[in-house]
């Protein structure tokens, strides 16, 4: 086949591919706590009010993150209106850019075949798919990240052209998206890079100057404009959510300093334990050892971070595909020395081949019983999704029993087929997904009553999607928790209430319709006799009223 028709085939198949991976059934699912409450609340409260400069969380001032995906949300909503899909589409959009740049980009520098299956190896990452399609910052400033990778490594190999200036863009919005972190691990491997390829004067060719002044463009107004017109913010966004998030656990996010070696090998399955041959298969080729020393700093700098959680590693994904893509294209045609990996990919699938059984365990069920009320319920509706994971486990078991299918090219068939056939199997039980980890049913539910409540409140925590389904703010009682800085503000002040104040609240003759803990029910029933309605409950919140 000409090249030319290779890669229209190429590109088709990742459309495809991206369409079913990645925006297929996008809108088919609630929100979930609390990230993408929160996520799409900020924006649905900036397209309401105008104010595109200062994110609102519930009616609150809310520091804690840039505004690039909270505008390009809000673009989404004034384009297709408010949905779980707009709210998502910006977040897909970049993980589907992630794919195709990788595709584009590398078969510049290695083989067109190799770049193919190093964005399939991508796509089809459970970790990537499942960021693909939940929204945090996280996938946007992924994609701004590589995409500033990519252009300086374009540029490094041609020393020279337009790709610097698309390096220092990329740069200020991945800052735009999370702050400072990007150009600290952006210039930090550059810098790394440089020095093992003992051309540190290539920085001369970086275009400092302007390409500065391009950054400073970009992503200076927004930090200016908010540090002058809000005298919290700097302090709050750079010494507290930056500084001392980093160098301490004030947050509660730490972790053992291994905390990323189970994220990283469980979010690149059913790739990662190829990981290891992969570098060093490619550690010699300058484009692949310029993103394995991307992926080492990236790895080295989060785990040592006083806080962790999972999404921080994301931005390795893309950069790793690489190496997995071109390991699988050149040894397509032989077989690997040792078949260590096919060993541990025979364990994993026995594993799971049993586990249907697992629901035949009176120990493992009265385990999810305790984690919350809809969880055996979730859990039972669940197992057919079980019995098919079994059942294509043990297939791919089967399958590494036969000498041919542990040759690289069919082995890479096999598992792209095992994780297609697990989304696959997931999609189907969206219904099932749609119940985890919301509030959606107790905001339908108190729209949909006929007697109106006076005040609408969410006691002893915070459920960040019930605003965005009301679409409205509520008052928050006796929490403050992540809204602790914008409750300071004066303006804010209407939004809290102390337990106290709650209670003399219920006590009176105001009409309260609330949300709160399930476990907090009985003792508010013995303190107000008779008063205390139930209405609906959903994983461990129920709606409530005095009325």
């Amino acid at each position: 086949m000409r090249p030319g028709n290779t890669f229209v085939k190429y590109t088709i198949i990742l459309l495809v591919l991206s369409y079913a991976f990645i925006f297929y059934g996008l809108g088919d699912y609630s929100l979930k706590e609390p990230d993408e409450g929160r996520y799409a609340e900020i924006p649905r409260e900036m397209v309401a009010s105008g104010d595109l400069t200062v994110p609102r969380l519930n009616d609150v001032r809310y520091f804690e993150k840039p505004p690039l995906l909270y505008w390009a949300v809000a673009v989404s909503y004034k384009v297709f209106g408010v949905s779980e899909w707009s709210f998502r589409f910006p977040n897909a959009l970049s993980a589907f850019l992630c794919v195709m740049c990788l595709f584009f980009f590398c078969r510049r520098w290695t083989d067109e075949g190799a770049a193919f299956l190093a964005s399939l190896a991508l796509l089809s990452s459970f970790g990537f798919f499942g960021m693909a399609r939940i929204v945090t910052t996280d996938m946007v400033l992924t994609f701004w990240l590589f995409l500033a990778l990519l252009c300086f490594y374009e540029h490094y190999r041609k020393k020279g052209g337009a790709f610097v200036y698309g390096f220092y863009g990329a740069m200020a919005l991945a800052t735009l998206t999370k702050g400072p972190v990007a150009p600290v691990l952006l210039c930090g491997t550059i810098l790394v890079f440089l020095l093992t390829e003992r051309n540190i004067s290539f920085v001369r060719h970086m275009k400092p100057l302007s390409g500065l002044a391009l950054y400073l463009a970009i992503a200076a107004p927004w930090f200016v404009i908010i540090s002058v017109r809000e005298k919290e913010f700097f302090d709050f966004f750079f010494v507290d959510q930056h500084f001392l998030r980093f160098i301490t656990t004030k947050h509660d996010r730490g972790g053992p300093l291994f905390y990323f070696v189970p994220v990283l090998l469980g979010g690149m399955v059913p790739w990662s334990i190829f990981i290891p041959r992969a570098v060093a298969a490619t550690w010699r080729r300058p484009e692949c050892r310029f993103f394995l020393l991307w992926s080492a700093l990236v790895f080295v700098f989060f785990s040592v971070s006083g806080s962790k959680l999972p999404p921080y590693i994301l931005p390795v994904f893309p950069a790793l595909s690489i190496p997995l893509g071109i390991l699988f294209h050149e040894r397509r045609g032989s077989r690997f020395r040792r078949h260590w990996e096919i060993v541990v990919y025979g364990l994993g699938m026995a594993v799971l081949a049993f586990s249907c059984l697992l629901y035949f365990n009176n120990d493992f069920m009265t385990y999810i019983a305790d984690i919350s009320m809809d969880a055996t319920s979730i859990t039972l509706d669940l197992r057919y999704f079980s019995l098919w994971i079994s059942l294509t486990s043990a297939t791919c078991l089967v399958l590494f029993f036969f000498r041919t299918f542990r040759e690289p090219k069919r082995l890479f068939v096999v598992l792209f087929l095992f994780s297609l056939s697990t989304i696959v199997a997931i999609m189907a039980h969206s219904g099932v997904i749609d119940r985890i980890n919301t509030a959606k049913k107790l905001a339908l539910a108190a729209s949909g009553l006929k007697a109106r409540p006076d005040i609408v409140v969410n006691y002893s925590g915070l459920d960040l999607t019930i605003p965005f389904y009301l679409k409205q703010p509520v008052v928050i009682a006796s929490y403050k928790g992540e809204l602790a800085m914008g409750a300071k503000y004066e303006d804010a002040r209407e939004i809290f209430m102390e337990e106290e104040e709650f209670f003399r609240l219920l006590g009176s003759d105001r009409k309260v319709l609330f949300i709160t803990k399930s476990k907090r029910i009985d003792n508010l029933e013995k303190r107000f006799p008779g008063r205390i309605k139930t209405h609906v409950c959903q994983n461990d919140r129920c709606l409530l009223s005095n009325y």
